[in-house]
């Protein structure tokens, strides 16, 4: 098969390699698109540690090519998604059903070979099968659209609740979208002028580029969505939410900083953190088919696989939202 195999960081090389073989309890799958995201660019970067070389990628859509021993409930042809993340089952965090945080879990294009490849094999129980009539590029959202999910139910607005996104990339859009469908007052905080354009095409009312025009609205936000990952974030949240206000952390820093501990406690803020997910792909899977999810502003370039070492050299470009790769 043909395959991206990132040798080294910044190396990407296009090989034939052999196709996997699925074991008990897998499938093999014929990866049709795959999305590119911030963790594959990490990974591209070396920022993820060694493990080279590997297959990267994690997002993708396919078609089931073969079944491994003891596989049921499903049929070759049939189109899914694939659930990345694979949990032990057995860890005790995993028995209290938390097995997104398993200390133990497997990452498809981290820990093995992932997506950006023409076939990978998974286990049957993280494959989901895909609607009729959601086309394959819509589908490939439904990891990134899940991970956000996982953090919406964990921190939901309601009607009226004035809601700031901090951090407009595909996971920020997502929580925009969905406050949106909420019936929140969605207010966007990003540098980049192109993303906050989809944000209002999105829904959102107000839009922001810089701290400083935040700064006016400083204790207005009752519920604050940090995607952006900066180091200085959660700081400058503290200060614009509102008293009593909910703060849900997706964005995963590269380091940490200070934060004014004595506001929250003087607010009662509430602030939780939000990791990949649970069983969400479901409930993602059914808002995309419904077309609640606005995939075409979501998805700006689609690259053939031997075009992926540049669509990664373009990955902080400010015009970008969520690049595929179409591979069979």
């Amino acid at each position: 098969m043909k395959a991206a195999l990132l040798v080294g960081p910044q190396k990407i090389e296009i090989r034939d390699l052999p196709v996997p073989v699925p074991r008990e309890g897998e499938v093999l799958v014929r990866v049709r698109e795959a999305g590119i995201c911030g963790t594959d660019f990490a990974k591209y970067r070396g920022d993820l540690g060694g493990n080279f070389p590997v297959v990267a990628g994690h997002e993708a859509v396919g078609e089931i090519a073969a079944l491994g021993p003891g596989v049921v409930g499903t049929r070759i042809g049939e189109r899914v998604a694939i659930q990345p993340n694979f949990a032990c089952g057995q860890c005790e965090t995993c028995r209290s059903g938390r097995e997104n945080i398993c200390p133990s879990r497997v990452r498809l294009g981290l820990d093995v070979d992932g997506v950006f490849a023409e076939y990978v094999a998974a286990p049957r129980k993280y494959v989901w099968t895909l609607p009729e009539g959601l086309s394959d590029s819509a589908a490939a959202l439904t990891e990134p659209l899940s991970v956000a999910l996982h953090g919406f139910q964990k921190c939901a607005p309601a009607a009226g609740d004035r809601v700031l996104v901090y951090g407009t990339g595909t996971i920020g859009l997502f929580y925009v979208q969905l406050a949106v469908l909420s019936g929140a007052r969605v207010t966007a905080f990003n540098t980049s002028e192109p993303r906050l354009d989809v944000a209002r095409k999105l829904g959102a009312i107000e839009t922001f580029r810089s701290g400083a025009e935040l700064e006016a609205r400083k204790g207005d936000f009752t519920i604050v969505y940090e995607t952006s990952g900066a180091a200085d974030a959660l700081a400058h949240i503290i200060r614009w939410s509102a008293p009593g206000a909910r703060i849900l952390l997706t964005g995963l820093p590269e380091k940490d900083s200070s934060i004014p501990a004595a506001l929250i406690a003087r607010k009662e803020l509430l602030i939780q953190g939000a990791m990949t997910y649970r069983d969400e792909f479901r409930a993602a899977l059914d808002l995309l088919q419904k077309g609640e999810i606005r995939s075409d502003l979501f998805i700006t370039n689609i690259y053939p696989l031997d075009k992926l070492p540049e669509a990664l050299a373009g990955f902080r470009s400010p015009h970008r939202v969520k690049d595929l790769v179409r591979i069979s």
